[in-house]
């Protein structure tokens, strides 16, 4: 499972998680857009993130997909 969060129409998977003040949240994706957690972080399978489009309905967002895919592999 990974921790993923929606900005810019997109599903993005979560880099780091920000606290701003008492109450507020920011999330900022491996693609290094960063928005309100507010509305939600999500638990999605991994494989959401291997290049595919889409998760169900939601678009992914193909630079945290690709940022994904080169942490699994091995360097070459």
């Amino acid at each position: 499972m990974i921790t993923a969060f929606m900005a810019t129409g997109e599903l993005h998977a979560i880099y780091v998680l920000r606290r701003e003040g008492m109450t507020k949240i920011r999330a900022v994706g491996f693609c290094l857009v960063e928005d309100d957690a507010g509305p939600g972080v999500f638990q999605v399978p991994l494989w959401a993130f291997d290049g595919r489009p889409k998760y169900g309905e939601t678009v992914i967002c193909q630079k945290c997909a690709q940022r994904m895919i080169a942490m699994r592999e091995p360097p070459k």
